[in-house]
This record gives C-alpha cells, sequence and structure tokens, in this order.
C-alpha cells in the first residue's frame, strides 16, 4: 500500500490502522489522539492494535518508516530517468521539494510534528536522512574525481540533505508567503552541486 496516494480505507487491518493514524495525526495531533480513536476510524479492535504495534509510538515509527520509503523511492525513481548529474540532482530536490508541498501534513508529520517523541521515532527519523544522503552520494559518487576522499562526499551529502529539510521546513511550514518550487529547487540545487565541486578544487 502507498500511503501518500491512497484516499479511501484500506482493506488489510495494518494498513487501515496507518491509514487511519495518518489522517488523525495530521488532523489532530500526535499527542491529542488516542488509540481508541485510530482503533474506531481504522474499525478494528484494540486487540488487533496492540498485536500489531504495542504502543501509539511504535505505530508512529511505523507510519514515519513507510512514508519516509514513499518519498524516497518516489524521488530515486525520478533521479534515475535522468542522464546527467546536474539534471539528476536538480529533479532529485524538486520532486522532494513538490511532495513535501502536496501531501503537507504529512511532510510536517515526518519533519516537524514526530521530532523528540520516542527514541524509536528518532531511530526512524535518522534512517530516513541517512537513506536520503546515500541516495545523494551515489547520485554524485561517480562524477567525483578519484582525488576526492570518499569520506568527504559522505559527509556533503548528509549536510546537503539536513540543509535541504531546513528549507522545505522554513519555507513550507514557517513562512506565509507561497513557496516558489521551481526557484527554491534551483537554487538548492545550484548550492549542492556547488558544494561537491569544491571538494574536486
Amino acid at each position: 500500500m502507498n500511503l501518500l496516494f491512497v484516499t479511501e480505507m484500506p482493506i488489510e487491518a495494518r494498513d487501515k490502522m496507518l491509514y487511519a493514524a495518518l489522517h488523525l495525526f495530521t488532523s489532530k495531533g500526535f499527542k491529542e489522539t488516542s488509540v481508541l480513536e485510530i482503533v474506531e476510524k481504522a474499525r478494528v479492535s484494540k486487540t488487533t492494535f496492540y498485536q500489531t504495534y504495542g504502543s501509539k509510538e511504535e505505530m508512529l515509527a511505523a507510519l514515519c518508516r513507510q512514508l519516509a520509503e514513499e518519498i524516497i523511492e518516489d524521488v530515486e525513481e525520478t533521479v534515475k530517468r535522468e542522464d546527467k548529474i546536474s539534471e539528476k540532482a536538480y529533479v532529485g530536490i524538486r520532486r522532494y521539494i513538490e511532495i513535501c508541498e502536496i501531501w503537507k501534513t504529512a511532510a510536517k508529520l515526518l519533519l516537524i510534528d514526530s521530532v523528540g517523541v520516542s527514541q524509536t521515532v528518532e531511530k526512524v527519523r535518522r534512517e530516513a536522512y541517512h537513506r536520503f544522503a546515500v541516495l545523494l552520494y551515489q547520485t554524485v559518487q561517480g562524477a567525483m574525481p578519484a582525488s576526492v576522499p570518499d569520506q568527504e562526499v559522505v559527509v556533503v551529502s548528509q549536510a546537503m540533505v539536513g540543509a535541504i529539510n531546513e528549507v522545505v521546513i522554513q519555507n513550507l511550514f514557517e513562512s506565509e508567503s507561497t513557496m516558489d518550487l521551481d526557484r527554491i529547487a534551483r537554487l538548492l540545487n545550484r548550492i549542492v552541486v556547488g558544494a561537491y565541486v569544491n571538494l574536486s578544487l
């Protein structure tokens, strides 16, 4: 099941609970949503909930993992369709920002609302950041001169993911103005490409 694209209640119990939780967490908030509300919306029993997740925090971790996986896979597919390295970076960044804009409440849940909920959720968030950094690293690694240490490319990839997420947070969730998707994606692409180019100087 692809949570970002599902518009009706799924059939499987696990998917129904994730779907219900996504809608409740993004409309009411994680803390304000009870397990009872989740099972009622999903039309499953509390027993089914606790057999599957164990706790509301564990469910949030599963939900964040699923959303991150879907976003990463979508961005990865977008990047694969391009041939030029500079275009790969641009379309990947643009698609990521576009997903965050289209599914704003899900992106907010991942990037802001899930922060500090529990160590399990934080671990999932860190894994998602790591996956994005690996995707960025794999995109540029083949184009880097052999003289550039691999670890430096890894560190720059990690820094770029942090920077991109911070730009999304400030422009999508904390700004009153409308985000210019193309302008921000092109600017971020210049920064990302520039960071890698500076490694080889």
